[in-house]
C-alpha cells in the first residue's frame, strides 16, 4: 500500500492516450514549505480531482465504446485486446488515494472547528465523489484502514457496498453541516469560502449541497437495483433531501486554466492539443458505433454532431481493433477529431473547447437524467418526462457554449435541442420519452446519458451501460454498428467486453494479504452489475 501513502504522483495511461498531469499541485515544486494549511490544500485537491477525474474518462475512450485506432499504425496492444493486466490504469488507483489524502489532511484539520465547517463538509462531500470512482471500477477497495499513514500500512479491503453506504452517510452529513453552517446569525458564523479559493463552486454554499445530493443520487440508484441493498435504498430514499435540489448547473473546475504547460484544461489537453499546439490525438477517431448516435442510423444529432465531430457527418470513423482499414482511416490533417474550431489558437464549441475551459466533474445532464430514472422507478416523486427533456437541453447547452461557458452566435441550444426532438426524431422512443413502458422509458434515459457522456465521462457511461445494458449491443455482432466490442476482443463473455479492471500489482507487492483473492477481466463485477 506504499502509494496509498506517499503522494505518488499520476503516471501515463497504460492504454495509448496522452495522459492528464496533477495541475497546479503545489506539493511537487521543491522550493515550496514542507508544511500547509486546509486554506491552502483545499483549492489544489479539487484542481486535482479534475485531472484525475480526466484520467477515468480517457481510460474508457477505448473499452466504452467512444474512439478507435486509426489507420497505418499498429501495436495498440491490450487496447484492442483487452487483454489487461494488473500494469494496466493503476493510475486510476493511485490518483484517487493520493487525492484522498488531501481531503483526509483537510479534514482532520478542520474537525470541531466551527469557523471551518463548509472547508470540512466540502473535504467529505469530494473525498466521497471521488471514492464511488474508485469503487465503480475496482469494487472493494481499502477504506475504513485507508489514509491512516504509518499507522497501518496494510489496510484491509472494505466491501464495496460497506463504502457506498459510508460514503451515503458523508454526504448526508456533509449537506447537514452546511446547512447547520447557514443557520448560523451571530459571530460564530462559519467563516465563507472565498471565490478565489474555491475553483469548483465559487464559494457557493447551496451548489455544493446540491452537488453533494446529486453525487447521493447517483449512489443510491445504483445500489436501489441491487436485490440485498434494495431496503437500504429505499429508506435513504426516503430520507433524501428533495429541497436542497439537485445541480441544475454543470459542475466545472476551473482554477484559471489556460494556454501553457501544465496549466491548460486537462480534457482539452487529451482531446485537442497540447500547450505547444501539437494535436493530442493522432492515432484515434470515433467508433462506428458511437457515430451511429448522430449521423441518423440510430439517431440524427446534427446540432451536437457538428460541435463535437470535425468532418461531421462523415468523420473518419473505425471499430476498434479493425486494421483492415483505407488510408483514409485517419484523425484530420493538423488536427484531431474531437476540436471544432480553426486552428490551436482558435477555441470553439463541442467538448475540446479551449484550453481555459472548465473541467466537468459532473453535468447538469447527468443530473438530470438521475432524476428522471428516479422518477420512473418510484424512487422519487416527479415528472420523469420532464426531467428527461431537461437532460437533453442541459446536453445541448453544453456542448454550445465556448471555454468561458459563454454562448456562441448562430448556436441556440434550446432551439437546436426542440429540433432534436421534434423535426429530426419526432417518432424516436430514443429521443422522445415514451409514454408507457418502464425498460423502454430506462432505455431512452440511459441512451441519451450515454450520449451526453460521450468522451466527457466515459467512465461512468460504461458503467450505466454495465448497470442496465444501455444502450443496447448485439452480442458478438461483425457489425460495429451494433457493438462497440472490439474486433480482436480476447473477452470471454457473450458481449466480448471486459467486467471490470484488475488491481494494480503494487497492491500485490505491498498489500498481499488484504488484496481480494480471484478477480478477473471478464469474470468478476461490480456489485451493481447485475447484467
Amino acid at each position: 500500500m506504499k502509494k496509498i501513502f506517499n503522494g505518488l504522483l499520476i503516471v501515463a495511461l497504460a492504454v495509448g492516450f496522452t495522459s492528464c498531469k496533477k495541475y497546479l499541485d503545489i506539493n511537487e515544486n521543491p522550493n515550496s514549505s514542507t508544511e500547509s494549511t486546509p486554506a491552502l490544500v483545499l483549492p489544489q485537491a479539487i484542481v486535482n480531482s479534475a485531472a484525475v477525474s480526466q484520467s477515468y474518462n480517457s481510460a474508457y475512450y477505448f473499452p466504452g465504446g467512444f474512439a478507435a485506432n486509426i489507420y497505418g499504425v499498429g501495436s495498440y496492444g491490450a487496447s484492442v485486446t483487452y487483454a489487461y493486466t494488473a500494469g494496466s490504469f493503476t493510475n486510476l488507483f493511485s490518483g484517487v488515494y493520493n487525492n484522498a489524502t488531501d481531503y483526509q489532511y483537510v479534514i482532520d484539520n478542520t474537525a470541531g472547528n466551527s469557523s471551518l465547517v463548509y472547508s470540512n463538509a466540502i473535504a467529505r462531500i469530494m473525498k466521497s465523489f471521488m471514492f464511488s470512482k474508485l469503487v465503480d471500477q475496482y469494487n472493494d477497495v481499502p477504506y475504513s484502514e485507508a489514509l491512516k499513514g504509518s499507522a497501518i500500512l496494510t489496510p484491509k479491503y472494505d466491501k464495496a457496498e460497506d463504502i457506498y453506504k459510508d460514503l451515503v452517510a458523508q454526504l448526508t452529513a456533509s449537506i447537514k453541516a452546511i446547512t447547520d453552517g447557514q443557520a448560523v446569525t451571530s459571530a460564530n458564523k462559519p467563516a465563507v469560502v472565498a471565490s478565489s479559493t474555491d475553483p469548483l463552486f465559487k464559494g457557493d454554499m447551496n451548489l455544493w449541497k446540491k452537488f453533494a445530493n446529486t453525487v447521493k443520487l447517483r449512489l443510491l440508484i445504483k445500489m436501489a437495483g441491487v436485490p440485498a441493498q434494495s431496503a437500504y435504498a429505499t429508506t435513504e430514499f426516503a430520507a433524501l433531501s428533495t429541497s436542497v435540489g439537485f445541480l441544475e448547473t454543470d459542475a466545472l473546475v476551473n482554477p484559471g486554466y489556460l494556454k501553457e504547460a501544465n496549466r491548460q484544461n486537462p480534457l482539452y489537453n487529451s482531446l485537442a492539443f497540447g500547450s505547444d499546439g501539437v494535436r493530442s490525438q493522432a492515432q484515434a477517431v470515433p467508433t462506428i458505433w458511437i457515430l451511429t448516435f448522430y449521423n441518423g442510423t440510430k439517431i440524427s444529432d446534427q446540432g451536437r454532431g457538428y460541435a463535437i465531430y470535425r468532418g461531421f457527418p462523415s468523420p473518419a470513423v473505425n471499430r476498434l481493433g479493425e486494421e483492415n482499414l483505407p488510408s483514409t482511416v485517419v484523425p484530420p490533417a493538423g488536427s484531431t477529431s474531437w476540436f471544432t474550431g480553426t486552428d490551436a489558437n482558435t477555441p470553439y464549441i463541442g467538448v475540446a473547447k479551449g484550453p481555459a475551459q472548465g473541467q466537468p466533474i459532473l453535468l447538469a445532464a447527468e443530473s438530470r437524467f438521475l432524476q428522471a430514472e428516479a422518477f420512473a422507478r418510484g424512487y422519487l416523486t416527479g415528472s420523469a418526462k420532464t426531467a428527461f427533456d431537461e437532460g437533453i437541453k442541459a446536453s445541448f447547452k453544453y456542448i454550445y457554449q465556448d471555454q468561458a461557458g459563454a454562448a456562441i452566435a448562430g448556436w441556440d441550444y434550446l432551439s437546436e435541442s426542440a429540433a432534436y426532438q421534434t423535426q429530426e426524431n419526432p417518432n424516436n422512443p430514443l429521443v422522445n420519452y415514451p409514454a408507457t413502458g418502464l425498460q423502454a422509458q430506462i432505455e431512452a434515459i440511459i441512451t441519451q446519458k450515454y450520449i451526453a457522456m460521450n468522451v466527457i465521462h466515459c467512465d461512468e457511461a460504461f458503467n450505466e451501460f454495465k448497470r442496465t445494458g444501455f444502450p443496447k449491443i448485439v452480442d458478438g455482432s461483425s457489425d460495429g454498428r451494433l457493438t462497440f466490442a472490439s474486433k480482436q476482443s480476447q473477452s470471454t463473455r457473450p458481449d466480448k467486453l471486459i467486467s471490470r479492471i484488475l488491481y494494480p500489482s503494487q497492491e500485490y507487492s505491498y498489500n498481499p494479504g488484504n488484496v481480494p483473492a480471484g478477480v478477473t477481466l471478464f469474470g468478476s463485477r461490480i456489485f451493481w452489475d447485475l447484467n
